[in-house]
C-alpha cells in the first residue's frame, strides 16, 4: 500500500505541475526581488518555515480564473486520493487482504490449540461470518472518511500556498516547489493513517474471531499480547507483552491515548485455563523473559 500512496502523489505531482504550467500565467518584474519567509501550519501541527523571493512576479490572473484553478487543484486531489470503483475505495484492496490475513491467522492459532475449534469450524465459516462482513462494511466507510480528511486537508493547505503565492509575487516555479515539499508533508501522514488502518484492519479480524470461538463454541478464550519490543516501544505496549486480555480490553486500549498510532504490537487468539491464564505455560514464561530483558536494556 505503501508503493502506491508513493506513486499516486507522484501523480498528482505531475498534473498540479501541468496545470501550473497552463494557469499561472503573468510575468517577471525587472526589479531586485527580496526574501520571504512564510510559515506553514498543517491543522496546528508540522509547522515549516520555507524562504522563496517575492515581489517579482506579476500574476495575469482574474479571480474567477483564480477559482478555477483552485478547483482543478482539489478536482486532481480527489482523482487520485479518492479514486473509486464498483468495489468501493482504492485502498479498501489492502484492507480486505489484512481483514482475510487476521481471520486466517487467528483460525490457524485456534485450531493447533483446539481440537473441538478444529472440528467446528471450517476456514470458509471464519471468512463468511457475519462479524468478518460487517467489519468490511465499516471499513468501507471509515477507510473513505480517513482519504476524504487526507484530501480536504491537502487542499487546504494548497490552497492558502497558492494564494499568498500570489498576492506576494512568488514565481511559478518556486511557488511549484514549495507545494511539492507540501505534498510530501501529505504523503507522509497518508501513509501514517494507512499503516493504521491495515494493522487495525488484521487486529479487527482477529479479535472477532477470537470473540467467535467464545460465542459459538464456548470456548475460554483470551488476547495474548505480543509487543515489537522495539526500542522505540513505548514502555505502556511492552508491559503488556506475554499478558492476556478480553476483547473488550483490548478495543479499550487501542480508542485512548493514542495507542493505535505507530504500534506494531500484535493480539493473537489463545485457550485459555480456568484461572484465566494461557494453556501454553512454557510460551508465558518465555515472553515473560522477554519482557524483563527488555525492561533491563530500556
Amino acid at each position: 500500500m505503501e508503493r502506491d500512496i508513493v506513486g499516486r502523489y507522484y501523480a498528482i505531482k505531475v498534473a498540479l505541475k501541468a496545470l501550473f504550467e497552463q494557469r499561472l500565467i503573468g510575468r517577471e518584474r525587472e526589479i531586485n526581488s527580496r526574501n520571504w519567509h512564510f510559515l506553514c501550519h498543517d491543522n496546528g501541527e508540522d509547522m515549516r518555515l520555507y524562504q522563496v523571493n517575492a515581489g517579482n512576479f506579476i500574476y495575469d490572473m482574474t479571480s474567477e480564473q483564480l477559482a478555477e484553478l483552485l478547483e482543478s487543484v482539489q478536482g486532481i486531489l480527489d482523482e487520485y486520493l479518492l479514486e473509486s470503483d464498483d468495489q468501493g475505495h482504492w485502498a479498501m484492496d489492502y484492507i480486505i487482504a489484512e481483514v482475510k490475513r487476521g481471520a486466517h491467522e487467528a483460525f490457524n492459532n485456534l485450531s493447533q490449540q483446539s481440537q473441538v475449534f478444529a472440528a467446528q469450524a471450517s476456514l470458509i465459516q471464519v471468512l463468511s461470518s457475519p462479524a468478518i462482513q460487517n467489519q468490511i462494511a465499516t471499513a468501507r466507510l471509515s477507510t473513505f472518511s480517513d482519504w476524504k480528511g487526507i484530501s480536504d486537508a491537502a487542499r487546504a493547505d494548497l490552497t492558502s500556498i497558492i494564494m499568498d503565492a500570489i498576492a506576494r509575487g512568488v514565481n511559478p516555479r518556486e511557488t511549484a516547489s514549495v507545494i511539492s515539499k507540501r505534498l510530501d508533508v501529505s504523503m507522509s501522514k497518508a501513509k501514517n493513517i494507512a499503516q493504521t488502518e491495515q494493522v487495525g484492519a488484521l487486529r479487527e479480524a482477529q479479535w472477532n474471531e477470537t470473540e467467535w470461538a467464545a460465542e459459538r463454541l464456548g470456548l475460554n478464550t483470551g488476547l495474548l499480547h505480543l509487543s515489537a519490543l522495539k526500542p522505540t516501544t513505548r514502555q505502556t505496549h511492552a508491559y503488556w507483552h506475554g499478558k492476556v486480555r478480553t476483547v473488550a480490553e483490548v478495543r479499550e486500549w487501542y480508542s485512548i491515548n493514542g495507542n493505535k498510532y505507530h504500534c506494531y504490537c500484535s493480539q493473537i487468539p489463545a485457550l485459555l485455563n480456568d484461572d484465566g491464564s494461557i494453556f501454553n505455560k512454557g510460551l508465558a514464561d518465555k515472553l515473560a523473559a522477554e519482557r524483563k530483558q527488555w525492561a533491563k536494556a530500556a
